[in-house]
């Protein structure tokens, strides 16, 4: 959409541009250098001549587990561009952070604590907010998990809803509470959207997740084919334990922490997303 390409419509599932925006060609000789400088080390030929096997190594070394888009001029102000589409089904899953669960769950309460302190004399509120007190383990890790929840994906999904109402396109807004039908107890992660959606696994021992899976396939198929899955003013919940409806806007607020994203906002989104680099940076692991 940013780029400006031709389409009636489309689907933002698991992120945007929010979640790994475009940096500038700096960061990325950056990464480059200290990839080269780690193959070098090892006796390696330079980055272009490296087999795979040593690249990956060498990223696996510096803990560089993901990469980001550079920046282009195609890309410049991505956020406040909106593309040509008509129409557009966006949303999230209760528990995005999962893909940092690993590495927040090694942090000591004490990092956690000076990462929420880059606000200065901001930090007190969103620690009290997000439950980060210093000698209270449990708490500041599941704070910071909803914290990167909050800014990357919830926050960004809902800023990308309010663009698209201010120009009076339609948006339809859903929330994904289902858990992971395999394992409840690791609630409804990052991407377990994509399983329920398309229905390609046997889910017949999970009668609660076979019904989320067949009404989410529908409405996909009602928006794909033209037709409003739901009314575009309102959010709709696919779960938990089964259940799709369209949510009050006092539902929304307790599925997705309204209270704390106020409260980001009001700091500026911007200052806490330095909080959001601190803890989430070299944490990010696949294997949650």
């Amino acid at each position: 959409m940013v780029m400006g390409v031709p389409m009636r419509q489309a689907i933002l599932q698991s992120g945007s541009l929010y979640l790994s925006p475009p940096l500038p060609e700096s960061r990325a000789e950056a990464v480059v250098t200290k990839i080269e400088d780690c193959l070098s080390l090892k006796g390696s030929p330079g980055l272009r001549d490296a087999s795979v096997e040593d690249i990956l190594k060498a990223q696996a070394e510096l803990g560089i587990v993901s990469l980001f888009l550079q920046m282009e001029p195609g890309l410049e102000n991505w956020h406040e561009r909106l593309g040509h589409a008509a129409r557009l089904l966006i949303g999230d899953c209760e528990y995005e952070s999962s893909i940092w669960r690993n590495g927040i769950e090694a942090l000591t309460a004490q990092t956690i604590c000076q990462s929420f302190d880059l606000l200065g004399d901001e930090s007190a509120s969103l620690k009290a907010l997000y439950g980060i007190v210093l000698d209270r383990q449990t708490s500041c890790k599941n704070g910071a998990l909803d914290l990167l929840t909050d800014v990357r994906f919830t926050l960004a999904t809902e800023s990308i809803v309010k663009s698209w109402r201010d120009a009076q396109r339609q948006v339809f807004r859903y929330l994904v509470d289902e858990a992971n039908p395999w394992q409840p107890s690791s609630r409804a992660h990052h991407t377990v959207d994509l399983p329920l959606l398309f229905g390609s696994f046997d889910l017949s021992f999970n009668p609660a997740a076979s019904k989320v899976s067949a009404m989410m396939s529908q409405k996909w198929i009602d928006f794909i084919a033209g037709s409003d899955p739901w009314n575009p003013t309102d959010y709709f919940a696919f779960g938990p334990l089964g259940r799709s409806m369209v949510v009050s806007e006092d539902e929304f607020t307790a599925r997705r922490r309204k209270r704390h994203r106020d409260a980001i906002n009001r700091i500026g989104a911007h200052r806490v997303d330095e909080v959001w680099k601190s803890l989430a940076i070299g944490n990010m692991s696949f294997d949650n």
